[in-house]
């Protein structure tokens, strides 16, 4: 948490929120990256910026959906105390061809910040939770119904996560038609948006695990002995457990990447590390149209193109950046929306906006 001596004490705001312009924050698609919502999410508030509205697309469904609820404090700690293994046992391999992993222990991890029976209607702050229509291909935002339904639907990444019923709809992860949804913020009745993107450099390489999961063979350049956690559990499993045993092994294989000898750069990538590695060029062209047609009042940008999509290992690391990027971006908060919220709304936000429901 930033040092209270050097945090810049919260400004009074207008109490009446329909006489200023209202604040959204937006929180950008990027998997693991995520875990940098936490700081903005948490210093924004101390900033003395209100957060009238939040909009979350994925994992920025997820940090939204655990902040309006209030369980942000206790998922913080948790990450700093959580080991490796713990986090590979929220990835429960699912025996359906609709996807790799099923999602479920997921949502029951998510059930400690995340009360069950939380309405997105009923939270204190606003939200709009972005997901994907699987047969139209454009952006689902939910503001009512279940909380912890539509964060499962707004992750559901394609390969990775097994996509979600809702009604008459299948979804898919929202970063896969708007990874970072100014305009639906805009549409839910932001006047001066903060964004945060998540978008990696094109160009490099991203894992779905940390590269110390991979398993070792000759030739590797990292340390030798080092096996992934699902190759540890198919040793620990009864011999009489063929089947999956078996099942487990292949899924192994879908999930480490072949790299070459000692020297060589070449690398194959595995299957999923391809369909995370698509969906990071889509969501990186659609995040520069995004900017170049709705520019937001203050943009946060981070790039850690060496993290694994699914390692949330690097926690620590991740929130101090997060930090560090918010000190710098100070002056521009303060400029850009802080002191902007005691002046009236103006005529060219009174225009008439479609409503989000």
């Amino acid at each position: 948490m930033p040092d209270s001596k050097t945090a810049a004490p919260p400004k009074p705001v207008p109490a009446s929120r329909s006489r200023r312009p209202k604040v959204g924050l937006v929180l950008g698609s990027g998997g693991s990256r995520g875990i940098v919502h936490i700081e903005i999410l948490e210093n924004l508030p101390r900033l003395g910026i209100p957060l009238d509205l939040i909009v979350g697309s994925s994992i920025g469904a997820v940090a939204a959906g655990i902040y309006a609820a209030g369980g942000l404090p206790r998922f913080r700690e948790d990450l700093r105390t959580m080991k490796r293994e713990d986090f590979f046992k929220l990835f429960d391999p699912s025996l359906s061809r609709y996807g790799f992993f099923s999602g479920r222990k997921a949502i029951v991890f998510l059930r400690r910040y995340i009360p069950p029976a939380t309405r997105i209607e009923d939270l204190s702050v606003p939200l709009g939770i972005v997901t994907t229509d699987y047969d139209s291909g454009r952006p689902v935002v939910f503001r009512k119904g279940n909380l912890l339904e539509a964060i499962r639907a707004s992750i559901s990444i394609p390969g990775v996560f097994t996509p979600v019923r809702i009604g008459n709809k299948l979804l898919l992860d929202g970063g896969v038609a708007s990874p970072l949804p100014i305009d639906i913020a805009e549409q839910m009745g932001a006047h001066l948006v903060v964004a945060v993107s998540l978008q990696p450099t094109i160009g490099k390489l991203r894992r779905i695990f940390p590269l110390s999961w991979k398993k070792a063979k000759p030739g590797d350049n990292y340390e030798a002995g080092r096996v992934s956690p699902m190759e540890k559990f198919v040793h620990r499993l009864s011999p009489t457990r063929k089947e999956e045993r078996r099942w487990l092994k292949i899924a192994d294989q879908w999930l480490t990447s072949n790299r070459g000898a000692a020297g060589d750069k070449a690398k194959t990538p595995n299957l999923i590390d391809i369909v995370t590695r698509t969906i990071d060029i889509m969501a990186y062209t659609e995040t520069l149209q995004m900017l170049a047609a709705h520019p937001p009042a203050v943009l946060f940008e981070f790039d850690f193109p060496e993290l694994g999509v699914l390692d949330f290992t690097q926690s620590e690391a991740l929130l101090a950046e997060s930090r560090r990027i918010f000190e710098l971006k100070k002056p521009e908060l303060i400029a850009n929306v802080l002191d902007r919220l005691s002046l009236p709304v103006p005529s060219s936000f009174l225009k008439s906006r479609r409503e989000i429901r």
